[in-house]
């Protein structure tokens, strides 16, 4: 017996639980060694003290009430219970109370085994973070041991892969080989994994149905408490949307969104490519700049939806133009380049030139109506015309501004370009401060009705006196300005100076006449063109019937009802309308009888030689007797002969002007003009 009393001593000294024996009062009687070493506190501390000296205050008094009312019902109590060591930290203990009953049956004592279970209770709620961000995270993760047999895959693992945990567990990532990767990829991936303890990268791999799709996984090997690598993690990410967005960012910093076509970044490097082969391979390449002549004009008119499809469409003529080992791209807008990798001869550039002018030239049908365009070519040629990308572009470019003279042509540079080329820069530049610095003139140019020999009208006409180039030529800086939208500012102030020179004419005591100012596509298109007139009318104080706009065919050939809506709130201020340069554009002549139209134009290059030009005399009298038929009166422009002026006399034009009568004159001039006329 006191052996076993012995045995029973020792383990109540050396067992790992805390063990507290009380009365059946609940009176501390005795503690072992663990409960001093989980509670701070002595046995000489606790000894004839309660329970309550642990008591953390976490449990309600309902707590107690009901774990004494267990013991007392059932002999004991088991459960988790927070208590307070002695230097007030808090600790969560698992407890078992039992009843101790003497030989008569009574309560003679209460045995309280506790542990402390904190720390696996941080485990374990540290396991179920683990365990719940492994089931909800967004990467595939896959749990491997050391041959690569799978244990465990996550949900995103199975959306991603197709293959249920079922049908993974037991198998190997093999499963999801693809193919695209060789054994080799493996090898090094493997070596890395053991060398460095991880390895993340893109692979390629496979879903259950087949589908290949790219993935960036990273794998993690997972050490024992000895070291050893036990298992291996894989987290990965499905990338297709990255992948879809990379390539499409690739595209579109290499092709141009509209066409299709390679864009200026692709434009330079093919270019460069093609120059490189070329003198490498001992062979020529040519370089095509291409501008759609009047392309503004229907933007203008017919809207952008309408211009953006004509732009595809042009661009679907220029690649049916070339070979697939050529490269055509849009710059922006309506410039286009095309480059021939390979040509043997110049000839065999000018020949893709002129199919491009004959595509080009062919009708468009876009928004249920024919649209016609023509092209401007400039041509340079490697190695002749440049050694380099930048070289050869400058040449290709002050081609292409020589063939705009002309419209649907094409040039091949040749060196006093560069001339021309400066000459045009020069011009942009000055032009932005010619009005600035007063370098604009208007000169006015006489009319006369053929009947009578009387002045009866007069055109504004713009000059440019450049300081150091001199008058420049209305052909020259007209375009320019058109081009970058000056245009609109510029005409608005001819017209204020017009109204306000006729006026003064007017208040001078001068004839009153007519004054017709040239309204380019441009102005015509601006929203604020009305209340703009008006207002300067109203402001110069010129009566509207001695003002008349001259307007190009073309202005009049896209968009028939706003054209009409502009050219009636003409009409109703008062002002006269007329169709300049009759017959060089692309006539419509049904439109005529709808438009509010007075006076009809017809082009000097239909006047030259026309005593003599049977088909430019016949042309002239079909133009005089529709206009004549359609209540409309006739000013010839350009004569510049006495047998031009008898001729159109005898077709029964109504006015002349031209140098015959008068060169364009400053205000100056025309005063004596006026007084010579009078006289």
């Amino acid at each position: 017996m006191k052996d076993k009393l012995r045995l029973y001593a020792r383990v109540f000294n050396k067992v790992m639980e805390s063990i507290m024996i009380t009365d059946s009062g609940g009176v501390i009687l005795s503690v072992n060694p663990a409960f001093t070493t989980t509670t701070g506190y002595t046995e000489e501390e606790v000894a004839g003290q309660t329970p309550r000296i642990l008591y953390s205050g976490k449990q309600k008094p309902e707590f107690y009430i009901h774990m004494w009312a267990t013991i007392h019902e059932t002999g004991g109590w088991k459960g988790e219970i927070w208590n307070r060591k002695k230097n007030g930290e808090l600790y969560l203990e698992w407890l078992t109370i039992s009843a101790v009953r003497d030989k008569r049956g009574k309560i003679s004592n209460y045995v309280g085994i506790f542990m402390d279970i904190t720390e696996r209770r941080k485990s374990e709620k540290k396991l179920q973070l683990h365990a719940r961000v492994f089931e909800t995270a967004s990467e595939g993760i896959m749990i491997t041991d050391t041959k690569g047999t799978i244990l465990s895959v996550n949900p995103a693992f199975s959306e991603t892969t197709g293959f249920t945990e079922a049908e993974a567990l037991g198998r190997t990532p093999r499963m999801l080989h693809s193919g695209v990767q060789d054994a080799e990829f493996y090898i090094q991936m493997w070596a890395s994994i053991h060398e460095k303890g991880s390895w993340q990268g893109e692979v390629w791999n496979k879903r259950k149905n087949g589908e290949i799709y790219p993935e960036w996984l990273t794998i993690n090997t997972v050490r024992n408490e000895n070291g050893k690598i036990s298992n291996y993690v894989g987290v990965f990410t499905d990338i297709t949307e990255r992948k879809l967005s990379e390539e499409n960012l690739k595209y579109l910093a290499h092709y141009d969104v509209l066409t299709g076509l390679p864009n200026r970044f692709l434009f330079h490097d093919r270019l460069s490519h093609a120059i490189a082969q070329a003198n490498r391979q001992g062979h020529w390449a040519a370089l095509m700049f291409i501008d759609l002549d009047h392309f503004k004009l229907i933007n203008d008119t017919l809207g952008h939806a309408v211009g953006d499809q004509l732009l595809q469409n042009a661009s679907k003529r220029l690649e049916s133009c070339v070979r697939t080992s050529d490269t055509v791209s849009r710059l922006g807008g309506d410039e286009f380049t095309v480059i021939l990798p390979h040509i043997d001869e110049t000839e065999d550039a000018l020949l893709v030139a002129q199919k491009i002018l004959e595509e080009l030239a062919l009708p468009f049908l876009i928004a249920e109506q024919e649209l016609f365009i023509t092209a401007s070519i400039g041509i340079s040629i490697y190695p002749f015309n440049g050694a380099d990308s930048e070289t050869l572009i400058k040449q290709a470019d002050s081609a292409m501004y020589r063939a705009k003279e002309q419209s649907n042509n094409y040039q091949l540079y040749t060196s006093n370009m560069n001339a021309t080329f400066y000459r045009k820069m020069k011009l942009e530049n000055g032009l932005r401060k010619a009005m600035e610095k007063d370098q604009l003139r208007i000169v006015y140019q006489p009319q006369m009705d053929i009947r009578t020999g009387r002045i009866n009208g007069i055109e504004a006409l713009l000059r440019w006196q450049h300081p150091e180039m001199g008058m420049v030529s209305p052909n020259e800086f007209i375009q320019i300005v058109e081009e970058n939208g000056q245009i609109v500012e510029i005409g608005e102030w001819v017209l204020r100076k017009v109204c306000e020179q006729n006026k003064a004419w007017q208040s001078a005591g001068y004839p009153p006449l007519k004054c017709a100012i040239n309204l380019s596509p441009r102005q015509f298109k601006n929203k604020n063109l009305i209340e703009t007139v008006k207002q300067i009318l109203k402001e110069t104080e010129l009566d509207p019937s001695y003002l008349c706009f001259e307007i190009t065919e073309n202005i009049s050939i896209h968009q028939i009802e706003s054209v009409l809506t502009v050219l009636h709130d003409f009409k109703e201020i008062g002002l006269e309308l007329a169709i300049d340069d009759f017959g060089k554009g692309h006539s419509a002549l049904s439109y005529l009888k709808k438009y509010p139209i007075d006076t009809l134009k017809i082009d000097k290059c239909f006047v030259q030689g026309i005593e003599m030009d049977r088909g430019n005399a016949s042309i002239a009298k079909a133009m005089i007797d529709m206009a004549h038929g359609l209540g409309l009166r006739v000013i010839a422009e350009g004569v510049e002969t006495e047998d031009q002026l008898a001729f159109l006399k005898d077709l029964h034009c109504d006015s002349i002007q031209g140098y015959w009568l008068s060169r364009p004159l400053p205000p100056e001039g025309i005063e004596s003009f006026f007084i010579a006329d009078q006289g």
